[in-house]
């Protein structure tokens, strides 16, 4: 069971297990995309273009039985926004629909995931095989070893372009997948300011039925969010670990700050495009988002 998520890594795993390993020859392969309803929508769309053409019917979409409705509809049933420590989002919209796909399949199954090394000091430190895992079968991580520019060969091979949020001339992702994600970077908040401004519409309306929530709660127990010293609860918390909560507009605002959260960026630099992304990829010539001519195809 190969966990595909439509990012780099999780790409280039499928295509080294299809093309290079061609375990689908002696083993019976399974490529399975969790969706959360919370993904980008550029991302949907590669996985519709490029991901579901190359791996056909071998390639199967999961989602919450329990939350249909995806992030949106866990956050507000659970009254609550997922965090740092308790990131039950993750559980709940990836690890159960997986698990039980798995079990569907087969109870003697490897689960393989496009985790590399070089990702992070946590990742660093794990093994290709492990014994058991959230999924409870084995997990395999068959490109823990692999550098950046050897996901980069890999597409190149085999003529298979990596999601293009990877390479958009402003702010290019850095990773894909939720969007945005609770743990997202300040660029990444500042790319979904940007170019998605629907979404932050969609978190504040978030954010006010879950304070909404929580007030009823508390207010059943003869308290408010003031006599218990709370602030509502909100999307984003305070990466100082002291535990506030940011509403997004001011998350929003915070994110088109330079280093220190003080200076606009825009006061004294130029919004010029950036082709960190692209010319990474080789793909400078594409543009990822629609033009006001295709917005309505």
């Amino acid at each position: 069971m190969c966990s595909v998520s439509g990012g780099k890594d999780s790409v280039a795993m499928a295509l080294w297990i299809k093309y290079e390993a061609k375990l689908e020859e002696t083993n019976d392969v399974h490529y399975v995309f969790a969706d959360t309803g919370w993904e980008h929508p550029v991302l949907y769309k590669y996985l519709d273009d490029v991901v579901q053409p190359l791996l056909g019917d071998k390639f199967k979409r999961v989602a919450s039985k329990k939350y249909p409705g995806g992030m949106e509809e866990l956050v507000e049933k659970r009254g609550m926004f997922p965090s740092r420590k308790i990131r039950f989002c993750t559980q709940e919209l990836k690890v159960f629909p997986i698990r039980d796909y798995i079990k569907e399949v087969s109870p003697d199954c490897v689960n393989a995931v496009g985790i590399r090394a070089e990702e992070s000091f946590r990742r660093s430190k794990m093994e290709e095989w492990e014994g058991g895992g959230p999924m409870d079968c084995d997990t395999w991580r068959p490109l823990i070893t692999w550098l950046l520019p050897e996901v980069i060969d890999i597409h190149t091979k085999h003529n298979i372009k990596p999601c293009s949020l990877y390479y958009r001339k402003e702010l290019p992702a850095s990773r894909v997948g939720c969007h945005p994600c609770i743990m997202s970077r300040k660029s990444e908040i500042r790319a979904v300011a940007e170019f998605d401004p629907e979404r932050i519409v969609q978190i504040r309306t978030m954010e006010a039925k879950v304070a909404e929530k929580a007030a009823e709660r508390y207010a059943k127990k003869g308290e408010t969010f003031k006599s218990l010293g709370y602030t509502p609860p909100t999307f984003f918390q305070s990466r100082e670990g002291d535990g506030s909560m940011w509403p997004i507009d001011e998350v929003t605002k915070w994110s088109k700050t330079s280093w220190g959260g003080k200076q606009n960026e825009f006061l004294f630099a130029a919004k010029t495009p950036s082709d960190l992304g692209c010319s990474m990829w080789g793909l400078c010539e594409h543009d990822p988002l629609p033009s006001d001519d295709d917005k309505d195809e």
